[in-house]
């Protein structure tokens, strides 16, 4: 593709720049792919198990013509073909099942990750990836409750390695008791919302330095997204305004140390800065450090208190 081409294909804004790859190319994944591509995010990667069915058609960017062939190999054709100046590479997989020096090689490969699937199981997995290898990951998903319309909420977590945010499993943490998120929910309007913003925050954590990384709050890690339809009464705490509209939210670290991050609500500073990127995650850093501090300052109070009492005691018998 000619530069004088692309200089065109982003004349009426500047194009920004990132690899990133995305776990899962049904509906939320696929419209994001699509985003990304025509924001300038290149080169992109597409890993997806399953084949386009017909149930997908009312909601996916691919068509009839894609029936029965892999989500990500298609769709990666299709971008490549109607925006040629995006690399953009389809693997026919389950990411659970790769092999581990795969996984770290496809996630390493990047500026950012997503993870898109319906598959808790591979969610938490992309989550641990990314954390052992060093780099930041955004979960875009739909809100699902019996109190709510499906996809009425659009919910969008990102998170930054070395404890800096909480991570995935610390959200299904501090989730539990509300409405559950999934990935592949709702009218396809809805997902391309959620997309659509997805899209932003995917761009300003591969272009930290960019004015557009202004969107991402430093106390915040989470984006709660209602569409254009009326407010469920459910929800109106948090929603009290009808129709479009948006809020920050910031998922806490966890009350006891999270099995992915090691991060606690009393142990959340980000790692030391020699700590390694690929060091093993120990589950029992965190909560074993605070306990040798405690432990050590009560031995020290017993210890003052016990010679206290003891002059106390000597002074009455003089």
């Amino acid at each position: 593709m000619s530069e004088l081409f692309q200089d065109r294909a982003w004349a009426r804004h500047r194009r920004r720049t990132g690899a990133v790859l995305i776990v899962g190319a049904g509906a939320v994944g696929g419209f994001l792919a699509e985003e990304l591509a025509r924001i300038g995010i290149s080169p992109i990667g597409l890993v997806d198990p399953d084949v386009l069915a017909v149930e997908n058609l009312v909601r996916h960017p691919l068509g009839a013509p894609a029936l029965g062939e892999p989500k990500a190999t298609a769709l990666a054709e299709k971008i490549r073909r109607e925006f040629p100046p995006c690399d953009t590479r389809g693997l026919q997989a389950d990411f659970l099942t790769l092999a581990a020096s795969e996984q770290r090689s496809l996630v390493g490969e990047v500026d950012v990750v997503v993870a898109a699937t319906d598959s808790v199981a591979c969610q938490r997995y992309v989550n641990r990836v990314a954390l052992a290898v060093g780099k930041p990951v955004v979960f875009p998903a739909v809100w699902v409750d019996p109190a709510i319309r499906d996809a009425e909420v659009g919910e969008i977590l990102w998170v930054l390695p070395g404890r800096r945010t909480p991570c995935y499993e610390c959200a299904a943490a501090f989730r539990q008791g509300g409405s559950d998120a999934q990935a592949a929910r709702g009218a396809r309007v809805d997902i391309q919302l959620v997309a659509l913003a997805t899209a932003q925050v995917v761009t300003a954590l591969a272009n930290p330095g960019d004015e557009g990384s202004a969107i991402l709050d430093p106390e915040r890690n989470a984006l709660y997204l209602h569409g254009l339809t009326p407010t469920s009464e459910g929800i109106r705490a948090v929603f009290p305004v009808e129709g479009l509209s948006s809020r920050t939210v910031r998922v806490p670290f966890p009350a006891r140390p999270c099995a992915a991050c090691r991060g606690w609500r009393y142990v959340a500073s980000p790692q030391p800065a020699g700590a390694g990127r690929d060091d093993p995650v120990d589950l029992n850093t965190g909560a074993m450090s605070g306990l040798v501090a405690s432990l050590i300052a009560v031995m020290l109070l017993i210890a003052t208190v016990m010679i206290i009492v003891s002059a106390l005691v000597s002074g009455k018998h003089v």
